[in-house]
């Protein structure tokens, strides 16, 4: 990833899309094949029980992988196929990391995995999940 694709980036993100800003969703940072998004926790993205729901979760290993794409090849890509295993409940306060790296990237799709951390470090959920190269713009 050059600077100038990195600029792009960052700069996209102070722009933020309305449904990351609607649940609290914001760009840590990016490197080559690596983006990491940050969650902090608030009263509406718990579930019933008090913990992150889980389409919150996958949600932050959609938007780090599909970052984490865009830092290796800039154009415009969607969800083709995702998948996440919970390993653990999230905590009802506070913040979560989650970081999106890319594996492989071929002609129309690129793999990705995710990981979703707490502030403690506890491993919290993973994912998997193939991006679809659209043909568009970066952004």
């Amino acid at each position: 990833m050059n600077e100038q694709i990195k600029q792009l980036i960052l700069a996209a993100a102070r722009d933020i899309e309305p449904f990351d800003k609607h649940n609290h969703i914001y760009l840590i940072g990016v490197e080559e094949g690596m983006a990491q998004v940050g969650l902090d926790i608030h009263p509406e993205s718990l579930n019933r029980w008090g913990m992150p729901h889980g389409g919150l979760l996958f949600t932050l290993c959609d938007v780090a992988s599909g970052i984490a794409v865009l830092t290796v090849r800039p154009e415009s890509c969607v969800t083709l196929n995702g998948a996440i295993d919970f390993i653990a409940a999230g905590p009802s306060q506070g913040k979560l990391i989650a970081t999106g790296r890319t594996k492989k990237v071929g002609g129309k799709t690129a793999f990705c995995e995710s990981e979703i951390h707490d502030e403690t470090g506890k491993l919290i959920a993973s994912g998997h999940s193939v991006m679809y190269f659209t043909g568009g713009e970066l952004l």
